[in-house]
């Protein structure tokens, strides 16, 4: 399509090899980040089942295996032991975007990309490579980015404490954020589906 439409001016939009590169593994970091931090998300998280693992292995079959099931593996395991494994932590967040910077290097999956750049003396983070060009073009535009991660570790969303900083955002610990299994939310699905999953571990 853009070679088609390159006589009018349009060509690819810069990092589009990186986007490429990235698009069969970029879902398993999101959806490991979101279970790694699900006490602070307003979601339940939960390990893929082995169907769901299985289709994973099946749409991407030069990744999932490689880098991505054995952790899902391994933390079913931990939670099948009562250790449901999650970061207490929050995670650094891209001065520009203000995604969690966990994406990993285009082409090395096994590091995490993480970019930085100085600007009148404070240091400013970045999740890639496009984003700290984007801020080094208009630096001012985003060193006002109020950033949720550094305000709730300056005390400004609640207080200190993540009971404060659930509450302050309205997150009912369980309820709202956490396992998935044995929450009311997998209840109310079952109910609605007629989906039995007896089998499914306890929370």
């Amino acid at each position: 399509l853009f070679e088609d439409l390159s006589r009018y001016g349009i060509r690819m939009p810069k990092y589009h090899e990186v986007a490429s590169k990235e698009k069969s593994r970029l879902s398993h970091e999101v959806w490991a980040t979101f279970y790694n931090f699900s006490h602070a998300a307003a979601f339940h998280t939960w390990v893929p089942e082995e169907s769901e693992l299985k289709w994973l292995s099946e749409k991407y079959p030069d990744t999932f295996d490689k880098h991505y099931r054995p952790r899902f593996e391994h933390w079913d395991a931990l939670q099948k032991e009562g250790k449901r494994w999650s970061n207490p932590g929050l995670p650094m967040l891209c001065q520009l975007c203000q995604v969690p910077a966990i994406f990993t290097e285009p082409d090395d999956p096994t590091t995490t990309c993480l970019r930085e750049t100085t600007y009148h003396g404070m240091k400013y983070h970045f999740c890639s490579d496009g984003c700290k060009d984007i801020f080094e073009n208009e630096p001012e535009k985003y060193v006002q980015s109020w950033l949720p991660v550094h305000q709730i570790f300056q005390g400004n969303c609640g207080g200190e404490g993540l009971d404060n900083v659930l509450k302050y955002y309205n997150l009912v610990p369980g309820q709202d954020n956490g396992e998935y299994m044995g929450s009311q939310d997998q209840m109310n699905w079952e109910q609605w589906t007629g989906r039995d999953h007896k089998d499914a571990p306890a929370a």
